[in-house]
């Protein structure tokens, strides 16, 4: 039992961190290396523009050697160092400050070796920085940049200064680049922001999501929450669950559920069909209008126009799938469908935990040879009846039982014959006793039957019938042979476990003292003088 414990902690802390961090990982890496290629393209546009501008502007008679060699130096340093600096730097929010303050710098440089540092142009470069500083939006931010530059060359056309020759149409996409530059930057970092938080959200919705898959002890529970986990963090209007067993939908579990109850019928007859056969992803935009579904028995189920459906089959396992849906709120894009192949396969895992840790518990208080409980079960579970007996003031009956003579037949037949013997009295067992009975192997040829609410007479009752078919057991693998039991019942025979045990086991020497092959109940036993 610890084993199987400390196994359930690892695997919640583990899977709960896998799920975030893998999720994290990639989301990240993919912005992280979109950002890099922008920068670098948009960092090598604004030194093009720089050079033009100082090239067709002019210099000014002003200007020193080592500013023009600091500019040339910053200009070049920046972008080999950007184009060396790794991809992970680029997440950082200083990167963005020092990057906008190494920029303004060598513009600022600029525009002194220029000497036209009072010119109009330059109040129209502040007003796109300001602008860049203060956009929310990318695109109405490049609308407003061009406006801007185009009031500008119109204010110079005006003036009568403006001439092809001059260098003033270099300006205007100085302008237009500078903006795109100090707008990106702006624009990138407030959608990293965003996303952080949005992230932050679907971490902490992953989080839980892992942490039911990993907590969760058995298949119905899981089922009953998978639907609703999923159909809440793929923001969809509908999810489905489905456990398939040959071929046939066995079980299906929907959050938000269709107008009429889910028929349980054959996948062929399903709009799961085509995704059940499919090893990857189903999708289809207009579910109404598709002939694998508009022709199916359940398609009635569905007022859905997008679906989205991943199936699995496990070696050794149930089958499944699980579908989501949505109304007319888009199509799937690839961020959906990568997250729902990500929830599909963790499902998978968490189901096959599940499956795998009730196999394990079952292994533990499960008798290899019999199939029967084992005596350590047993002794769990006699212990909440007991509990329940006393505090309901109910009654509570124990059967033991042995092989006579098990010995001699071991040594005449073969221990395969002895263990042949064994299964025919565990399957005895099986078909005697009700459900709610726990019949168990105590141990070697000892069998033991927890009987909850069971009087004396019942008790007699079931003891004899049990004999009576051993007796007529007729088979060509094992010999005949004959049992002898002793009963119990709680309050009358004891008023602890041990002594309804202890009474159980006199009973039992008592019925083999009287010839064995019978059964006697401990208040049968005759007083000693």
């Amino acid at each position: 039992r610890w084993r199987l414990a400390s196994t359930g902690f690892l695997r919640t802390n583990h899977l709960s961190f896998r799920i975030t961090l893998c999720y994290e990982l990639n989301s990240m890496k993919d912005v992280l290396i979109e950002k890099r290629k922008h920068v670098l393209w948009l960092q090598w546009l604004l030194v093009v523009a720089i050079a033009y501008l100082l090239y067709f502007g002019g210099l000014a008679e002003t200007s020193s050697p080592l500013a023009i060699l600091t500019l040339i130096i910053l200009n070049a340093g920046l972008n080999i160092g950007l184009f060396f600096l790794p991809t992970k730097y680029f997440h950082r929010s200083i990167f963005d400050s020092i990057l906008v303050v190494l920029n303004i710098l060598m513009i600022a440089l600029a525009i002194y070796l220029t000497g036209q540092a009072t010119s109009d142009f330059y109040l129209f470069f502040f007003i796109i920085l300001m602008m860049a500083a203060a956009g929310q939006n990318l695109k109405s931010f490049v609308l407003v940049v061009l406006i801007t530059s185009g009031l500008y060359l119109l204010m110079v056309y005006r003036t009568g200064d403006f001439s092809f020759t001059s260098g003033f149409l270099l300006r205007i996409p100085f302008l237009f680049i500078v903006g795109l530059f100090f707008g990106y930057l702006v624009y990138a970092h407030r959608l990293r922001q965003e996303r952080l938080e949005a992230e932050s959200e679907f971490t902490a919705d992953l989080f839980e999501f892992g942490k039911a898959l990993a907590q969760a002890k058995d298949l119905p529970l899981l089922y009953s929450k998978i639907p609703k986990l999923i159909n809440d963090i793929m923001m969809t209007d509908a999810c489905e669950l489905a456990i398939i067993e040959e071929g046939r939908m066995t079980y299906r579990r929907f959050e938000n559920p269709p107008p009429q109850e889910a028929p349980v019928l054959d996948i062929s007859k399903s709009i799961h069909e085509t995704t059940y056969q499919s090893e990857e992803i189903l999708i289809s935009t207009a579910l109404h209008q598709d002939p694998q579904f508009t022709e199916k028995e359940d398609f009635h189920l569905y007022p859905y126009q997008y679906y989205m459906g991943k199936s699995w089959k496990p070696a050794g396992g149930r089958a499944g799938l699980i579908a989501v849906y949505r109304h007319e709120r888009g199509e799937w894009n690839a961020h959906d469908i990568k997250k729902f192949q990500f929830l599909t396969d963790q499902t998978v895992l968490g189901l096959q935990y599940v499956q795998v840790l009730k196999e394990l518990e079952m292994q533990a208080r499960t008798d290899g040879l019999t199939g029967l409980a084992n005596y350590r079960y047993f002794f769990e579970r006699i212990e909440e009846e007991f509990s329940q007996a006393l505090s309901k003031k109910s009654l509570l009956s124990v059967m033991l039982m042995d092989i006579d003579h098990f010995k001699s037949i071991n040594d005449t037949n073969g221990h395969d014959i002895g263990d042949e013997i064994l299964r025919c009295l565990a399957t005895a067992l099986k078909t005697t006793t009700r459900h709610m009975d726990l019949p168990a192997r105590r141990g070697g040829d000892e069998f033991i039957v927890l009987l909850p609410e069971t009087d004396t007479e019942e008790v007699r009752g079931l003891s004899r019938k049990l004999i009576e078919q051993i007796n007529s057991l007729d088979s060509d693998e094992v010999p005949s042979f004959s049992i002898s039991l002793g009963c119990s019942t709680f309050p009358h025979d004891g008023t602890t476990i041990s002594e309804l045990l202890e009474r159980a086991d006199e009973a039992l020497y008592f019925a083999k003292a009287q010839g064995r092959g019978c059964t006697w109940h401990y208040s049968e036993i005759p007083a000693k003088p």
